[in-house]
């Protein structure tokens, strides 16, 4: 009885593993042909603008597309990152980093000259001082946060605030959106759940999941308030000095 639950426990690992290995496999096959098609909008944009043949019909358009193509690009990767994360597979590779530099880099390549035309606000104090965190993690926790930000408010862009406290870095993304049921949030970072409220809005559930676990894997904390005006996700990560010392 024993070797026959031994061997039934086997197989259903073994179909899991399959599975994983094959949802991997298509979503780098998707990556791809995402990657051509940004290729040709980059190409396309830069041509126009060249040729003086830019008018604002076109700019908002293709402007419109780049966002789509950067939501369809981030959810392959969520769900990527998810099975490495069902894995056990290793994750953080830390390294000194300016957060300040970093926001402001992720703004311009993720969230610039949106088609309409609303823009991630940065709002820094303090003293800057270097945190120590996998660079690639923190682009995944901030693309998430700012890029839900903007899915989920429509008048203002939203607020990122790099708060240089005395012990801690607090990073504050802040928006004015639909806000969150109260008895939904403590729920949020659970894989593959979404509020009762996001209504039509695209997403797979899984982007919080995976900021909790990057905000984790780095020595940090995530807190999240909500109400009728916006929602707040605030994270606070300890400085690299600390850490060395």
């Amino acid at each position: 009885m024993r070797e026959l639950i031994t061997r039934h426990v086997a197989g259903k690992r073994s179909l899991t593993d399959m599975r994983s290995e094959y949802i991997s496999m298509a979503m780098h096959e998707f990556k791809t042909p995402i990657t051509a098609i940004s290729s040709s909008v980059e190409l396309l944009e830069t041509k126009m603008q060249r040729d003086e043949l830019m008018l604002p019909f076109y700019q908002r358009n293709i402007s419109r597309i780049k966002e789509e193509i950067t939501m369809l690009t981030n959810m392959v990767e969520d769900i990527l990152i998810s099975g490495s994360m069902a894995a056990g597979n290793p994750d953080a590779t830390p390294e000194i980093t300016d957060v300040s530099a970093f926001a402001r880099m992720i703004r311009q390549r993720y969230f610039y000259q949106r088609a309409d035309k609303r823009q991630l606000r940065i709002k820094i104090t303090g003293t800057r001082r270097d945190i120590y965190i996998d660079q690639s993690q923190l682009a995944g926790i901030l693309t998430n946060l700012v890029g839900n930000a903007f899915k989920y408010s429509h008048e203002q862009g939203p607020l990122l605030s790099l708060h240089y406290r005395k012990k801690e870095l607090c990073i504050k993304v802040k928006d004015k959106g639909i806000g969150i049921p109260e008895e939904h949030i403590r729920f949020l970072c659970t894989p593959f759940f979404r509020a009762g409220n996001v209504g039509d809005k695209e997403g797979a559930g899984l982007g919080l999941a995976i900021v909790k676990r990057f905000v984790m894997a780095n020595n940090g904390t995530i807190a999240v308030s909500s109400n009728a005006a916006g929602t707040v996700f605030t994270l606070t990560f300890p400085y690299a000095a600390d850490i060395a010392s």
